[in-house]
Formats: C-alpha cells, structure tokens, sequence
C-alpha cells in the first residue's frame, strides 16, 4: 500500500515538470545568453522540437546575435517543418518588416532550402515600395531563380 501511494506521488511529480519544449521556450526567451545558446545548441542536435518552436525560432532570426543559431536549428528539423507554417510565419513578420528583416528571412528560408517560403518572400519583397526590401527580392532571384517553385 505504501508502494503504491509513493508511485502515485512521483507520478504526480512526473506531471508537475514543465515538457521539454516550455524548457526551451523559457530558455529560449530568456535573458541569459548562456541560456538562450543552450537551448539553440539542444535543438540543433535534437530537432524534434524545432517545429513546437519555429515561431520564436523564425523570431531569433531577426536578431543579429541569434539568427545564425536559430537558422540551423530550423535547418535542422527542416524535413519536420510543415512548409505552409513556416510560410505563414515568414509572411506575418515581414508585414512589419524593414529591408533587413527581409535579407535575414531569405538567407534563413535558402539555408534551410525552404523553396516555397523563399517564393513569397520575394514576392512580397518585389510588391514593396522600399527599394531596399525590392533589392533583397532582386538579388535572391538572381541567386536562387531556378530553385524557386
């Protein structure tokens, strides 16, 4: 009987502990650089949960110190990652993006080879009134045209 009840207890600790992915969620918008390169490093090795996390992933790309970290986290869960949410994702944060916000995303979406999200964005890079965000959508066609869907 006491066995039982000291199962029952851990068990119920079991299911007190955060999952993996809200660890890494918190470390991830933690303040703590140690924290928040722990977590990209974790998710390059191990990226099944990269795709819980691709929109504070997508969001770490626009950050100079992080975007090449965050990059090859998705790059690493890039056959796990639904193209269509990456897609929305991408579009949501270039509606209030600048020219830098666009040359992060397109160089993130070719390093993880996401055709398609690459598409839009140059897309919508070529509809802007910003001749930098129009250069970015130059550019990357003239590099990466014939991977394009």
């Amino acid at each position: 009987m006491a066995a039982e009840q000291e199962v029952a207890r851990r068990r119920a600790e079991v299911n007190q502990l955060p999952s993996r992915a809200e660890v890494l969620a918190n470390a991830m918008s933690s303040s703590s650089v140690w924290d928040r390169a722990t977590a990209l490093t974790f998710l390059r090795l191990f990226p099944e949960d990269v795709p819980n996390l691709l929109e504070a992933l997508v969001d770490m790309c626009l950050s100079t110190g992080w975007a090449q970290a965050a990059s090859e986290a998705i790059r690493a869960a890039r056959r796990d990652i639904d193209s269509a949410q990456l897609t929305e994702i991408v579009e949501r944060h270039l509606s209030s993006g600048d020219a830098e916000d666009y040359l992060r995303l397109a160089s993130m979406l070719t390093d993880c080879e996401a055709w398609e999200s690459l598409g839009m964005l140059i897309e919508r890079a070529f509809e802007s009134n910003d001749p930098e965000i129009r250069e970015v959508a130059h550019d990357f066609t003239e590099s990466h045209g014939r991977k394009l869907p």
